[in-house]
This record gives structure tokens, C-alpha cells and sequence, in this order.
């Protein structure tokens, strides 16, 4: 069984994912749910039009540097509004996934699978200490070091109309603190469920193996059968949910990628840039070893169902058997737009499309 301290450790991350989405799409119950995902995603918009605003006075002073960071920023705009978006358009499917995860690892009911769900969910858990210790914290020391850089240089990226250089330079500290939040919420919602998953999947293949007992294998077919149908269903859901939202968040990284490597190729002394770089690219890398984990996982259950001593099974269970193996003879993964997989491969094709790009339009230059 697993154990109340893995119990509570899984519901205080759920229940800080459910305060997360609430937070960003303004349910506070102050104002209807409608008018709180508006106002987030014109918070946004509003953002964006003060960065626009702020490259046409950079063009007008021929301040190339600024023009570009202004560029880039709008883009990185692009992508936090398509994953509020994504939030507030999906939250009712996200918050009852989470709920269904919940259900799958404090559910008893199967004492068969107890133990590995119980080593699962510890598994699945010190992944997300770390991607919450490392990969979270990183992303929130970027956005206030470019912050405490910004304000250091001089550095205007917004701009409101009408108003003296002082109010921007603290309205856009403000703004910039603000985004920490709006930047990290999405990023820890759809990575950790990416993780919990992956970590689903695992105990799927782990569970199949079990198949080779004699005195729980008639119990156990059926189990995997209800289990393997309700996975897949969840992940469609959840592959649902990003498919769009991944589909502009690697075309909006992917165009940053390129900016900011022209602009290091210009400005090849200000490490802010090698940090941003870094940042998005390894964004689209965790999405991509997302995407090849889940792969992998779900290439394994034909192998692992065949691997099985399917010649000992009576003649229905022999016909589930081959229902799941029918069922799994094609592996699903990410996509983007339903499309393209996402993958290693794909993280490389991307990397190699940036630098093409990038060593053309500097030779334009």
C-alpha cells in the first residue's frame, strides 16, 4: 500500500497545482470565472501593447539592441499567452486529470498491483522534488536576474505612453515580477503531469510482468485491461490539451531562438543573452524528452504483453491478450498540432533549422 507520507506529499502537489490554476485565471471568487481568464489574458495583451510601444520609440532613436530584445520579448509574450490560454480554456479537463491521478495512486481497491503502485508513486514523486528543486528555481532565477539586469543597464523593454522614464523603469520591474508567476504556473502544471504520466506508463509495463504468476493471472488480465483503456484515454486528453499550446510555444520559441542567436552574433559580450538562449532551449529539450520518454514507454506493452506466458491462458483471456496488443501496436506520443512527434529527433531538426536561419540572416546583415 502506499504509504501517508507519499499520500500527502502527491495531494499537496495537487493541491498546489489546483491553487496554481485558480490563481492565473483569477478564481477568487471576487468576479465571475469568465471575466477572471479575460482579464488574465488582457493582462497579457496589455503587456504586449507596452512592448510594441517601447520598440517603435527604440526604432525612432536607432537603438538596434533594444529593437531586437523588444522583438524577442513580444515573441516570449506569444508563448505565456498561449499557455494561459491553453489553461483557461482547458481548466475543467486539467483539474478533473489531476483528480484521476489522485484516484490512481490512493485507490486500494486492487491489492495485486499495491506494491508497485506504492514504489510508483515514490518514484514519481523524487522526480518532481527535483524538477520542482532544479528546473522551476532555474526558470524563476532567469526572469529576476533579468529583472536586477534590466534595471542595473538601463534596459527598457516596456513602455507606457505618457508617462516619465522613472514610472517605466519600476512599472516594468513590476510587470517582470508579475510574469515570474504567469511564466512558472503553466510550466509547472503541464511538466508535472508529463511526469506523473511517464510514471504511469512505467507502472503499466512493470505491471504486465506480473502476468507470469499462474495464481493471479486471470484477476490480473482483466485489471490490466480496464487500466490500459482508461490510460489512454487520459493521455488523450492530455495530449488534447497541449497539442495546440505546444504547436505556438515551439514556433515562438523556436523564432526567439534564432532572434537571440543573431543577436549574440551582434552583442557577443552580454552573457543575459546566453542565459535567455539557454532557457528556451531547454524548454523545447524537456518537451522533447517528454515526448521520447512517453514513446518508449508505450513501444514496451506490445513487447512486454507478448513476453508474457500467453501459450498458458484459456482461450478469452487469450483473445484480451490480443485485444491490448491490437490496441497497443501503435505507439502514441506528443504531437504538435496533431501532427509532427515530439521527440529527440525533432528537438534536432529544430536546432539545426535556428542555426540555418540564424547564419543567413546575418549574412544579410
Amino acid at each position: 500500500m502506499v504509504n501517508l507520507e507519499a499520500k500527502e506529499e502527491l495531494l499537496q502537489i495537487t493541491k498546489l497545482i489546483s491553487f496554481s490554476i485558480r490563481f492565473i485565471t483569477f478564481d477568487w471568487g471576487l468576479i465571475s470565472k469568465i471575466a477572471g481568464k479575460l482579464f488574465s489574458l488582457l493582462y497579457i495583451l496589455i503587456t504586449v501593447f507596452l512592448t510594441v510601444n517601447n520598440i517603435q520609440i527604440s526604432v525612432e532613436h536607432e537603438n538596434i539592441f533594444e529593437v531586437c530584445l523588444g522583438i524577442c520579448t513580444t515573441i516570449g509574450l506569444g508563448i505565456h499567452f498561449t499557455k494561459v490560454l491553453t489553461m483557461c480554456y482547458y481548466e475543467d479537463e486539467i483539474v478533473q486529470l489531476f483528480k484521476w491521478i489522485e484516484d490512481f495512486y490512493l485507490n486500494n481497491s486492487e491489492p495485486i498491483l499495491a506494491k508497485l503502485r506504492a514504489e510508483s508513486l515514490y518514484n514519481t514523486l523524487w522526480i518532481l522534488k527535483l524538477f520542482f528543486k532544479f528546473y522551476i528555481s532555474s526558470i524563476l532565477l532567469v526572469i529576476n536576474y533579468a529583472i536586477i539586469y534590466y534595471y542595473i543597464y538601463d534596459i527598457q523593454v516596456i513602455n507606457v505612453p505618457w508617462m516619465p522614464k522613472p514610472f517605466n523603469v519600476y512599472f516594468q520591474i513590476i510587470i517582470y515580477c508579475s510574469f515570474t508567476l504567469i511564466y512558472g504556473i503553466p510550466i509547472i502544471c503541464f511538466g508535472c503531469m508529463g511526469i506523473i504520466f511517464i510514471g504511469i506508463l512505467k507502472f503499466f509495463n512493470e505491471s504486465i510482468a506480473l502476468l507470469g504468476e499462474k495464481a493471479t493471472r486471470d484477476e490480473l488480465l482483466l485489471i490490466l485491461h480496464k487500466l490500459h483503456c482508461e490510460v489512454y484515454e487520459k493521455f488523450c486528453i492530455y495530449e488534447n490539451i497541449l497539442s495546440f499550446s505546444i504547436f505556438f510555444d515551439f514556433f515562438f520559441n523556436t523564432t526567439s531562438i534564432i532572434g537571440l542567436m543573431l543577436m549574440i552574433r551582434l552583442y557577443p559580450t552580454l552573457n543575459i543573452l546566453y542565459i535567455f538562449i539557454a532557457t528556451l532551449v531547454s524548454q523545447l529539450l524537456i518537451y522533447c524528452i517528454f515526448g521520447q520518454f512517453i514513446f518508449t514507454e508505450t513501444e514496451k506493452i506490445p513487447e512486454s504483453l507478448y513476453m508474457t506466458k500467453w501459450y498458458d491462458l484459456n482461450r478469452e483471456d487469450r483473445r484480451a491478450l490480443l485485444l491490448m496488443m491490437m490496441m497497443s501496436s501503435r505507439p502514441f506520443g506528443l504531437k504538435t498540432a496533431g501532427m509532427y512527434d515530439i521527440n529527440i529527433v525533432l528537438f534536432v531538426k529544430i536546432m539545426k533549422l535556428c542555426f540555418s536561419y540564424c547564419a543567413i540572416l546575418y549574412a544579410f546583415l
